[in-house]
């Protein structure tokens, strides 16, 4: 069987546009992590078969992708190869991720076509986990959701659910570019007015996290009040946050855009996800209401014009005069995660206090706020030192968590009425 060769989609041109700012030494922060739990009674040999299976199914584990010259994607035949097994030192899950985190710590070769490395993870020689480390720009979170699926139907013995793939998509989005072009006239006619693009910051990131029941109750509660989204709300209070910590009044955010609205790309095993940046005007005379309102509006339009060609973006920002025309490079990203990958468990920091987390990153944006929900609302505020010292990415997630509660009372009738004083330690 012969290689299928084609263009990027638009999502995965976009990944390896935006790893240029991590320079060559940096490429790892692309990698995707997942340990996927086995159920008892299946063998080593069932899990290592269905990850070949999958790979089999699934265009994009098989590929090759390259973004010099003319960018493009290479679908290699499927061949089967070895997938080891990994003796845990203790039965948990927390070791299953720190073996997938030791499999992520360096670069994955995207043009080889095998952009991943999998193992299955086993303790006293029973099969604990599948643990995998994927290219971004091979799998999205949403593809790795599919792919969880999908490994959970062959373990029971049926085959994996079928559907598009990568090359499918990218080939609609050249022969059909409409869509493309509404982007593409959208943010260059918004471009001018975004502002705070991608630091020179060198300094270590950390991010601190907070979980919150009364603060998902409250954000819930705006959602339906005002018939508006729960990530618009989140995003909403995140920016006054941000605001006020950096007492700027016009943070800009490069949301996260999962462009899976079209049910027939929406099992793909590819990355779709692109940048859709909104500038959010913080009015503190404003009303709270009437400001998640305006920000859910913003929020709408960026997701709806969040799948274009970045190349042809920054092309078209080049001849009409943009001094700063890279469209992969801000200050500030906000993710909209969806579910949680679980519940805290009773105790735990982030239930009474802040949870902080290291990282080696020291390069692209130097503020991430990253949300979550499930019983309750997981934010997590990732910044470098230089940004927020001390405990301020702390300080900056239970401040969400204060003013989703304080807008949610509904005393406020400006934002400079809302406290944003935590309502726990940090």
């Amino acid at each position: 069987m012969s290689a299928r060769t084609g263009p990027l989609t638009h999502g995965q041109l976009s990944v390896l546009r935006s790893l240029a700012v991590h320079g060559p030494g940096a490429q790892a922060v692309a990698n995707l992590t997942s340990a996927w739990e086995v159920p008892f009674g299946v063998g080593t040999a069932q899990v290592m078969d269905a990850w070949l299976r999958l790979v089999e199914a699934h265009e994009g584990l098989r590929s090759s992708y390259t973004a010099e010259g003319t960018p493009a994607q290479r679908v290699h035949p499927f061949e089967p190869s070895q997938v080891p097994a990994v003796e845990l030192a203790e039965d948990t899950a927390a070791a299953a991720l720190g073996l997938a985190a030791g499999y992520a710590a360096e670069p994955i070769p995207v043009d080889a076509g095998r952009p991943w490395r999998a193992a299955v993870a086993t303790f006293e020689g029973e099969p604990l986990y599948l643990v995998t480390a994927i290219h971004h720009v091979a799998a999205d979170n949403a593809a790795l959701a599919v792919l969880e699926e999908d490994f959970g139907r062959l373990l029971q013995g049926r085959d994996p659910e079928p559907g598009p793939q990568p090359l499918d998509l990218a080939l609609e989005q050249r022969d059909r570019p409409e869509a493309g072009e509404r982007s593409l006239r959208h943010w260059a006619g918004v471009w001018k007015d975004l502002g705070d693009r991608d630091p020179a910051d060198t300094s270590r990131r950390r991010r601190a996290s907070v979980y919150s029941l009364e603060g998902l109750a409250a954000a819930r509660k705006l959602s339906e009040d005002l018939r508006v989204s729960v990530q618009s709300v989140l995003l909403g209070v995140g920016a006054l946050a941000v605001s006020r910590f950096e007492a700027r009044d016009r943070p800009t955010f490069a949301l996260m855009a999962a462009n899976r609205v079209d049910e027939r790309w929406a099992r793909v095993v590819g990355s779709l996800n692109q940048y859709a940046p909104v500038t959010v005007a913080v009015d503190e005379d404003a009303h709270p209401l009437d400001f998640l309102k305006a920000t859910y509006v913003q929020c709408l339009s960026a997701y709806m014009h969040g799948s274009y060609d970045v190349d042809a973006l920054a092309a078209r920002l080049r001849d009409q005069g943009e001094p700063d025309p890279e469209p992969t490079g801000f200050a500030r990203h906000f993710n909209f995660l969806g579910a949680v990958d679980a519940e805290p468990a009773p105790g735990s920091p982030l239930l009474t206090g802040a949870q902080w987390r290291g990282s080696g990153q020291r390069t692209g944006a130097n503020l991430h706020l990253a949300i979550a929900v499930g019983e309750g609302v997981l934010i997590g505020v990732g910044a470098s030192e230089r940004l927020m010292p001390g405990d301020g990415p702390a300080r900056t997630a239970a401040a969400i968590e204060a003013g989703l509660i304080g807008i949610a009372e509904g005393s406020a009738q400006t934002l400079r009425e809302v406290s944003l004083d935590p309502v726990r330690q940090v």
